[in-house]
């Protein structure tokens, strides 16, 4: 018995082992099916805020590789010391207990030095204060990371957060 494949059947079934093969890396290599996908994919880049937000949106759920992944070179190795020298639950709940205490969050761009970096401003918003810190950004491939943070400054409130303003 002969068998004749003809080229439809050979596309075919290397456009499905193709498929197959990157469904497989997304699922079980998420930094080089990450890497893939965004380098080829059609989405714009995710602005310095989004960023910011995302980092606080992780903290605030306790993800600590969504959190860790917010950031890049020296301030990354160092989180991730921070995660080894206690443990994983303990800086997730680290994470949440920091993330509760403020009621509000206002992010703003103070400075772009270039199309790849920029200083951006966060004011942490509590109930008697408002904080406002400094985070320097990266553009890492498609994705903004954090790479250096500055102190933080208190400003005290004339009239508490969420306290009645009368005439």
């Amino acid at each position: 018995m002969k068998y004749k494949i003809d080229s439809k059947t050979i596309f075919t079934v290397s456009f499905l082992l193709t498929l197959f093969a990157l469904a497989v890396l997304r699922n079980h290599q998420p930094t080089l099916s990450s890497w893939l996908f965004d380098r080829f994919s059609s989405k714009p880049a995710a602005s310095p805020e989004d960023s910011i937000y995302a980092m606080l949106d992780a903290a605030r759920a306790g993800d600590t590789k969504a959190y860790l992944e917010s950031f890049a070179g020296p301030m990354r190795d160092q989180l991730l010391q921070v995660v080894k020298e206690n443990s994983e639950p303990r800086f997730a709940d680290y994470l949440k207990s920091q993330n509760t205490a403020f009621q509000s969050v206002a992010v703003s761009i103070a400075d772009r030095p270039s199309d790849s970096e920029v200083q951006a401003r966060i004011e942490y918003v509590y109930t008697d204060r408002n904080e406002v810190q400094n985070l320097y950004l990266r553009k890492d491939n498609s994705r903004w990371r954090i790479f250096k943070i500055g102190g933080s400054d208190q400003i005290k409130t004339l009239v508490p957060f969420g306290s009645l303003v009368g005439d």
